[in-house]
């Protein structure tokens, strides 16, 4: 059940809406936005008038999303790790030994728990034979009456007027198919258990057991977890992907052979699946404070479980492919409560996971095209005046605060709907409940005062820092893996060894016989002639790294996180932070002055904050922007920056010139500019897109690029390096 009460605080469930079902929401309580009365009087008649409202994604946008997988395998050609990381990333993978979990049979709550079977079973150690009908129904001393259907009223679930006879009483009942055995893998329609509910006949692998919660009959079937994954991942999604793209060289895991593309994404919803489904054991109890009877429900609240109705061969080979794959905390190495939805429509939510770029969620190939990256609909006014009734006649809606990720300023977290009586302010999720909306990432349209309180965007990836000029430049990735064009030397890196946190930035040493790179984590590797001075690996960060500036003479180097905190390593001094102070937007990169007694560090809204020398020329905070800021390069002279944008848009300050941009360009195949770097001279600049791609400007000159050279991979490129 959903409940959003505009007087109290709404349970948030899980608000999820996966491929193939609807679904409700993941507990998170929170104070609800006050309600502020006018008058009492309702409306003393409804309007007429309609709202048009365009709006991205289908669901909470919270972890992984289902389309942006599908599309990261086919059209990035991702491997299932490689999109779990992005979309986890502060997880890590393990394995568990199989086990059996306990499965609340929504759709029968309430009601006798009535199965039968084409093969002989028990219930209770009471026998029934091929094909017989068995009820279990809760008495009220709390005992359960095991009943027998009579001969000629009925058969298998055909028992709406059935006659039933008593067998046994009994003060715990399962049914159990004979013979018994533990290998529910084995089990076919000839021989599994069907239980028969209200809403469709069920064929369930294992066990089903009745269970009592607070004196109402709850059905549990009790199944290995390999098993139940056969019923949950092509109820999630469609077991066509795994069909779909070019033949992959990609692993895939145990036996399982090359398969197309789309079959990464299947497996990343097999690890998903796992890791919620063991992440909460026990959760469901007979009375608050009363023993567990199940860990988990087949429903939209949980994950949609259909038992054998709907496997698949395609998805039971992805599940047997990540066989006991789970993702653990980095934090506390629990089992990752790993939630997904259907499209999280370009940006996922961010919370327990945090928020990351989703370019692959506007996917579309042959037969396969995400419908809810965007979508509009249309709302009659009198809807929202009949469900409010206290706002009398609508005049107005005020989007008071918007999560900032993405475009229209992102998911609305709370709005007013004002009226000529009263005003009442909703959740985001409220009103997407309320009227049936896809997702709270919303905007207004209409004939009424409109506020959608969206002017930016936020978020980020990776960025580079300027290191000025010569006649070479390194590209990096995320993976580790360090590519030299021009006369740029290589000096190792990174590629093919174990990162416990993908890399974000790298800066060069002086006469660029060296370099730096940086993790997540805080994590320093050091290549050539750079030196090591200490990192923040292991160490407790409030927030993940995301950029790095050396020292005039290589000497030392500065880290920076996302909440603005700044960490001096070597001869690198420390001249301040945002560390702790608020701010619009998270932190995307920084850039050193020449003297190395200052540095700038910039937000994702464009905000800049200027330390020790280095001088403030002006920022893009509270401007808008098409696409959120992701990095920056100071001039040689530190008079003057340049700021680039996600889409390739380009801002200059001080004594920085212009010599193009992306902007209004689209980046094409869902690629965005992670990187920038300048010319020695000043007079020209590199841009670096995520698939490899380089783009240049004033007097930079290309010397080629990964995406057009013959070791491509389909990683994303994160930072451009000019070397000396």
């Amino acid at each position: 059940m959903k409940s959003h009460s505009k007087m109290h605080a709404p349970e948030r469930k899980k608000t999820r809406f996966s491929i193939l079902a609807k679904i409700s929401v993941a507990a998170i309580v929170v104070a609800a936005p006050a309600v502020v009365m006018v008058g009492t009087s309702s409306a003393s008649a409804t309007s007429t008038g309609t709202l048009t409202i365009t709006g991205h994604g289908w669901g909470h946008g919270r972890g992984g999303g289902q389309w942006g997988a599908f599309g990261y395998a086919v059209e990035g050609g991702w491997s299932a790790n490689q999109i779990l990381s992005h979309y986890f990333s502060n997880t890590h993978f393990s394995t568990v030994a199989n086990s059996n979990i306990r499965v609340v049979m929504t759709e029968n709550d309430g009601n006798p728990i009535i199965v039968t079977d084409a093969a002989p079973f028990t219930v209770a150690n009471v026998s029934f034979a091929a094909g017989a009908t068995a009820r279990m129904i809760r008495l009220s001393t709390g005992s359960w009456e095991i009943d027998s259907l009579n001969p000629g009223t009925g058969s298998g679930c055909n028992v709406s007027s059935a006659a039933w006879t008593s067998k046994a009483t009994v003060a715990e009942a399962q049914a159990v198919a004979l013979p018994p055995t533990t290998a529910y893998s084995t089990e076919t329609f000839a021989n599994a258990l069907q239980l028969c509910t209200p809403v469709r006949n069920e064929f369930l692998r294992g066990q089903i057991v009745a269970a009592d919660y607070m004196g109402s009959p709850r059905t549990v079937n009790v199944v290995d977890v390999e098993d139940y994954l056969r019923g949950v991942v092509p109820s999630e999604s469609p077991s066509y992907w795994g069909t779909m793209g070019p033949m992959s060289s990609l692993p895939t895991g145990g036996s399982v052979g090359p398969q197309p593309a789309g079959f990464q994404s299947l497996m990343v919803q097999a690890v998903e699946a796992r890791s919620y489904a063991l992440s909460t054991p026990g959760q469901y109890v007979t009375a608050p404070g009363g023993p567990s009877y199940a860990d988990i429900c087949d429903s939209t609240q949980c994950q949609v479980y259909l038992g054998m109705n709907n496997e698949s061969t395609v998805t039971d080979q992805a599940i047997a492919a990540t066989a006991g794959e789970v993702m653990l905390m980095d934090s506390t190495n629990a089992i990752a409560r790993a939630e997904y939805s259907a499209s999280t429509g370009g940006w996922t939510y961010g919370g327990t996971f945090p928020a990351v770029i989703d370019q692959y969620d506007n996917v579309c190939i042959t037969n396969a095209c995400n419908p809810n990256h965007d979508w509009t609909t249309t709302l009659p006014i009198s809807s929202i005046e009949a469900m409010n009734p206290s706002i009398g006649t609508l005049t107005g809606i005020d989007v008071t605060a918007r999560n900032g990720l993405g475009s229209m300023g992102g998911r609305v977290e709370s709005l007013n709907l004002v009226g000529t009586t009263g005003t009442v302010s909703l959740y985001g999720y409220s009103f997407e409940y309320d009227f049936g909306l896809k997702s709270d990432w919303f905007s207004f349209s209409g004939p009424i005062n409109i506020n959608n309180n969206s002017p930016t965007q936020s978020g980020s990836t990776t960025s580079g820092a300027a290191t000025g000029p010569g006649n070479g430049y390194l590209i990096d990735n995320a993976t580790g893996g360090v590519e030299t064009f021009g006369d740029a030397a290589s000096y190792g890196s990174m590629a093919g060894k174990y990162l416990y946190k993908p890399l974000v930035g790298m800066a060069s040493t002086p006469n660029g016989q060296g370099y730096w790179m940086v993790a997540s984590d805080g994590g320093i590797f050091t290549f050539g002639n750079a030196g090591f001075y200490g990192s923040m690996g292991g160490k407790p960060l409030n927030k993940p790294i995301v950029g790095m500036a050396a020292t005039p003479n290589g000497q030392g180097y500065w880290m920076v996180a996302s909440d603005g905190g700044v960490f001096a390593f070597g001869n690198a001094g420390f001249y301040g932070s945002m560390g702790g102070k608020p701010l619009n937007q998270p932190i995307v990169g920084m850039a050193a002055t020449p003297d190395g007694k200052g540095y700038w560090l910039v937000a994702a809204d464009g905000g800049i904050f200027s330390f020790g020398d280095a001088a403030f020329y002006g920022s893009m905070g509270g401007k808008p922007l098409n696409k959120p800021i992701d990095g920056m390069a100071a001039t040689a002279d530190g008079r003057g920056y340049w700021l680039v944008a996600s889409d390739g848009g380009i801002f200059t300050f001080g004594d920085a010139t212009f010599y193009g941009s992306l902007g209004g360009k689209p980046i094409s195949n869902g690629a965005w500019a992670t990187s920038f770097s300048a010319t020695k001279d000043g007079l020209g600049y590199y841009i670096l897109d995520s698939l490899g791609r380089v783009y240049t400007f004033g007097d930079a000159k290309f010397m080629g690029d990964p995406n057009t050279s013959p070791g491509w991979q389909p990683v994303t490129y994160t930072g451009i390096t000019v070397t000396p």
